[in-house]
């Protein structure tokens, strides 16, 4: 046998001995197989297809276009935001975005027709709450509560909401979630527990306790609640600084039902001693869910907690009528004293009474009766009869009666600087939503004192009291705000031009952080509140424009 026969035919040696031998020949027969694939090609692109029945072949299925798409959780409207610029909040129904296959970026800002950073000018947050008295296109239901339009932007130049405002309400609604429980409430005590930080903060030298979850929880819930957002509500909160989502209908049903749960047969919040904060704040969180979404469900315990409150209500020492509230209850002092008669301690801590309890106390009895609640007018008027007893001539209020107006108020803070025109701010508030009189001239007197105390945020803090700005905010708004009948700019003007620059740049940005969207500065009042309470009442007095219409039936311009 020959070589070839012994070893088979070797194709890569045929070709090389071919092109040491004859290369022009491999070269030619190259070229004309390259000429005839070009032009196989061009002659099966100009016959007309097959049908069916004459292919041959049988090719494998092709998955559809959409089933390869990776479909986000909710449609996104993508908005491109300039760096260094503000936040745009952009009506969904002017940017269209076709959603694409990347899998979605939460920590960017990217504008979600079903998130609370897109609604349109003027819409509400909530899916089943009324705009002031004309009723949501969605449910047409009348709402006891003004225009909740996180997003809108609209009121820049009129002393309303801007765009700045919004987004930072937004950013602290987004914080609130990420440190929410999973059992719905809000506490200080679990801070790093829901998000590990080592702000100061969140890990306090004097360590924080439960006793206030309740109310925290509450005003919480009121942040939500006066964006618009209900239980029911079916937008987003996308946390970009954490890229995680958020239902917020379930992050407001979740507080409520915990709170719920812990309310007793006669209406009180908590499992020890009523504290008549936690009792006004809870109480008000309830009564404004049921406000906003006359959903039966909220009424029962929304009724009951109104009817503890105005059972708690202390007596006027005059014998007749209803006075203030305080700490405690008056169901608590009169409890331990049945059978028998009170002493003169017992009878003079009944009769005890102070101007901040009493004015989260009407506050809550007001979200009542907005909300379509069994609010009788002797406590009303009992709360303006106390104010008018704690009132000085000049405008100045006290917290205990009129000989401590001016007088500071003290706690455990007493080396931050004290705000005497809190109580003339509380005075306004407990005098405006109890009586509703715009010629009482107590309003004026009193506001001539509060816009002498603009916010301002000194170098070392201690300025820094966000429970006046936020009274300070919400008296001022209704007597001399945009919707008041008798503006005259000279109030709230320069106040919440103050209260912006103030309050925005105490807001935490750090970006991918825990603490972004919060206030992380703490003020005289946040030992035992932590960032959530700093946070939740910041939010609340951003909210001021539109949390309440005005009580005394708005201004006359259309």
């Amino acid at each position: 046998m020959s070589d070839v026969e012994t070893r088979g035919f070797n194709p890569v040696q045929f070709l090389r001995n071919a092109m040491r031998n004859s290369p022009w020949v491999v070269m030619a027969v190259a070229l004309h197989l390259i000429i005839g694939a070009f032009a196989l090609i061009f002659y099966a692109n100009k016959q007309p297809p097959q049908k069916i029945e004459d292919v041959a072949t049988i090719s494998m299925a092709q998955h559809k276009v959409e089933d390869e798409v990776v479909i986000p959780p909710e449609i996104i409207d993508r908005k491109a935001i300039p760096k260094n610029e503000e936040a745009e909040l952009v009506p969904y129904d002017l940017d269209v975005y076709t959603p694409s296959t990347e899998q979605e970026d939460l920590h960017m800002e990217h504008g979600d027709p079903n998130a609370a950073d897109n609604a349109p000018p003027g819409a509400t947050g909530g899916t089943a709450i009324g705009v002031g008295n004309s009723g949501h296109a969605g449910s047409g239901r009348p709402s006891p509560f003004s225009s909740r339009k996180l997003g809108g932007g609209g009121g820049k130049g009129r002393g309303g909401a801007t765009q700045g405002t919004d987004k930072a309400v937004l950013d602290g609604l987004r914080w609130l979630c990420r440190h929410q429980n999973e059992d719905g409430s809000w506490s200080p005590t679990t801070l790093n527990d829901r998000c590990p930080c080592d702000d100061p903060m969140y890990n306090p030298k004097q360590a924080y306790n439960k006793n206030y979850d309740e109310g925290l929880t509450g005003m919480a819930l009121l942040c939500f609640l006066g964006a618009g957002f209900s239980h029911e509500s079916k937008q987003d909160i996308v946390d970009t600084a954490m890229g995680k989502r958020y239902k917020v209908g379930t992050v407001v049903k979740n507080g409520l039902q915990w709170l719920v749960k812990r309310q007793s047969a006669e209406g009180s919040f908590g499992t020890g001693n009523p504290f008549m904060y936690n009792e006004a704040l809870a109480g008000m969180a309830v009564a404004e869910a049921y406000g906003l979404t006359q959903n039966r469900f909220w009424k029962e315990p929304a009724q009951k907690s109104m009817n503890f409150i105005m059972g708690a209500q202390r007596p006027n020492p005059a014998g007749q009528g209803l006075w203030g509230w305080r700490y405690a209850s008056r169901q608590e002092i009169e409890s331990g004293n049945r059978g028998g008669s009170m002493d003169a301690a017992t009878m003079k801590e009944l009769f005890d009474s102070d101007t901040s309890v009493t004015g989260w106390c009407i506050m809550a009895l007001k979200s009542g009766r907005l909300s379509g609640l069994d609010i009788k007018d002797e406590n009303m008027a009992g709360g303006a009869a106390f104010a008018r007893f704690v009132t000085a001539d000049n405008g100045m209020v006290g917290y205990l009666d009129a000989k401590t107006a001016g007088a500071t108020v003290q706690g455990k803070n007493d080396h931050y600087i004290y705000h005497p025109s809190t109580m003339s701010s509380l005075g306004m508030c407990i005098r405006i939503f109890s009586e509703h009189n715009p010629e009482d001239p107590f309003l004026d007197l009193a506001s001539k004192q509060v816009v002498k105390d603009l916010p301002t945020v000194s170098k070392d803090g201690l300025s820094i009291d966000y429970y006046y700005w936020y009274y300070g905010s919400l008296a001022l708004n209704q007597v001399d705000g945009p919707d008041a009948p008798k503006k005259t700019n000279k109030y709230w003007g320069p106040w919440n031009k103050a209260m912006v620059d103030a309050v925005l740049q105490l807001q935490d940005h750090k970006e991918r952080a825990c603490t972004n969207g919060g206030w992380m500065t703490p003020d005289r009042w946040a030992y035992d509140g932590g960032p959530i309470y700093t946070t939740a009442l910041n939010v609340l007095t951003l909210e001021v424009y539109y949390r309440y219409e005005n009580a005394f039936g708005g201004s006359k311009r259309n």
